[in-house]
């Protein structure tokens, strides 16, 4: 065997021993940033849906009972910027919700660490004030068409995509088409939260492509 085939060697052996030892990538990382998840149904043509009604302000989940909303200048910019990604993914807001193709609804999870599954899709009906189905029309209830199982701790964002197409029919269940989870938004500076969130909500959409016509 030659000098040059035992060098040659020599490297194949120590790239193989690299990859033995790290066969997946590291995740210790993942902690020291926002983490965005989103999901949807893909039977639904969001081609279909062209106009969508987004409220003026957050809906607070925590330890109190009352409803609470996020409406702050902070909580606006976040709205706004969701609003700007929606309107340059081809849909128009309106002010009429009854007439809306879609319905967005955000949530900000103060205090609470929630659960759901695909086994119990309705957890926002543990927590008092939620948006109701009936807030959108003659709904009797909600579903993800989707497969889904994660937890909400504090300081998640949820953004919710709801098909209001139907809306008409009495008795039926309202699809939660899209949603995004935004989790890690804390930090000392409220600054860097918003910062983080704004980022967050620009990721959710990058990383939905199926959202733009």
């Amino acid at each position: 065997m030659t000098v040059k085939t035992i060098h040659y060697l020599a490297i194949a052996l120590l790239a193989a021993a690299v990859c033995a030892c790290q066969k997946e990538p590291s995740t210790s990382g993942l902690h020291k940033d926002y983490l965005v998840y989103t999901a949807h149904d893909t039977n639904t043509d969001f081609a279909a849906l062209e106009t969508y009604y987004l409220p003026d302000r957050i809906l607070l989940i925590g330890e109190s009972d009352e409803t609470k909303y996020w409406e702050d200048a902070s909580a606006q910019e976040i709205i706004a910027r969701v609003a700007a990604q929606l309107d340059a993914a081809g849909y128009q807001r309106i002010e009429d919700k009854e007439t809306a193709d879609a319905g967005i609804q955000m949530s900000y999870v103060e205090k609470e660490t929630y659960y759901v599954g695909y086994d119990n899709p309705y957890w926002w009906w543990y927590y008092p004030y939620y948006w109701a189905p009936s807030y959108w029309g003659d709904w009797i209830g909600w579903y993800y068409p989707y497969r889904v199982y994660y937890g909400y701790t504090s300081g998640s964002l949820l953004i919710e995509m709801l098909d209001l197409d139907g809306s008409e029919e009495s008795g039926k269940k309202l699809p939660v088409v899209w949603n995004s989870f935004i989790g890690g938004l804390l930090s000392a500076s409220e600054k860097v939260n918003l910062q983080r969130t704004l980022s967050a909500v620009d990721q959710a959409f990058a990383q939905s492509p199926y959202l733009h016509k």
